[in-house]
């Protein structure tokens, strides 16, 4: 059997502009992790990274300052396309299954490139074509965030003039515009659970609560005075069966009519003497009003 993939961390070092990838799983805390690979071909700063989700065989999209993009393979860190815009390139994306690149610039613009191209080289300048490189334009301000939907044909961006759209991929145009009253930073596409807009829908992972405490922790360093709120410890309980729903509740009931009518126990049997005595009482009335009445009923006038 065949090794199962790392889990692989990427870090983003703007100040020198690489891109360092390392295993998660194979960490050793006692030192320092060395670097799988080591991406240093941006010149300046890196803005955004993009995995894609192919596994040990997907590939990885950079963007920066430096005005260009870069596609590379996240097994061997080799590059694999570089491409050259006439702005800064703030954000970037693949689609689902990786036919497309999409590029947020800085002067609103979002620019996709195509990576099916037959004529597509290592190293390129965008151009607007019929290959399937376009341009979405609407965007007022550099944009910051894109996410593409699972079926490949919706495209989310947040942009710096406030505002999210929604785009169709075919015909390049915004279907939607949602206001904001601030620069939008980061916004993603998410699959709903099916049980969404049901009425009595709930998580299926239960959330922890909110512990709000007005003490700095030991060790925290922080000022006295200061608010802390933390997720604190959440245990789930094990949820009752029907049957013992039932069984627990004819126990409550039965303990409840035992209290009310019969007492604690002790005084069970003078509880019982005393209604049967009641009820002699009231058979005894109700005979002498039945007598009553037949005399008054066949008294002659």
């Amino acid at each position: 059997m065949c090794d199962p993939a790392p889990l692989t961390v990427f870090c983003v070092c703007v100040c020198v502009c690489v891109c360092v990838c390392f295993s998660a799983i194979q960490l050793d805390l006692s030192h320092t992790p060395e670097p799988r690979h080591i991406l240093s071909r941006h010149s300046l700063p890196i803005t955004d990274l993009h995995c894609g989700l192919m596994g040990a065989q997907a590939r990885i999209a950079t963007a920066s300052l430096d005005q260009t993009v870069k596609v590379w393979e996240l097994s061997s860190g080799e590059l694999l396309l570089s491409v050259l815009f006439d702005v800064e390139i703030m954000s970037v994306t693949f689609d689902p299954s990786e036919y497309f690149l999409f590029c947020g610039g800085s002067d609103g613009n979002i620019f996709q490139v195509s990576l099916c191209s037959q004529s597509l080289s290592r190293d390129k300048s965008f151009q607007s074509d019929n290959d399937g490189n376009q341009v979405f334009k609407g965007h007022r301000n550099l944009v910051t965030c894109l996410s593409v939907s699972m079926d490949g044909t919706l495209l989310l961006s947040g942009s710096h003039d406030e505002t999210v759209r929604l785009w169709d991929v075919q015909s390049k145009q915004s279907i939607r515009c949602l206001a904001h009253k601030g620069p939008v930073t980061n916004a993603i596409i998410m699959a709903a659970p099916a049980n969404m807009f049901l009425p009595d829908s709930r998580p299926a992972i239960p959330l922890p609560r909110f512990s709000r405490h007005l003490h700095a922790s030991e060790g925290d360093g922080g000022e006295s005075g200061e608010v802390c709120v933390r997720l604190g410890p959440y245990i789930q309980e094990e949820e009752e069966t029907y049957l013992q729903k039932a069984d627990r509740l004819n126990s409550l009931m039965n303990a409840v009519t035992d209290k009310s009518v019969f007492g604690d126990g002790e005084n069970t049997k003078v509880r019982v003497a005393e209604l049967e005595e009641e009820v002699q009482t009231l058979k005894k009335v109700n005979k002498d009003l039945y007598d009553f009445s037949s005399q008054l009923l066949t008294k002659p006038t």
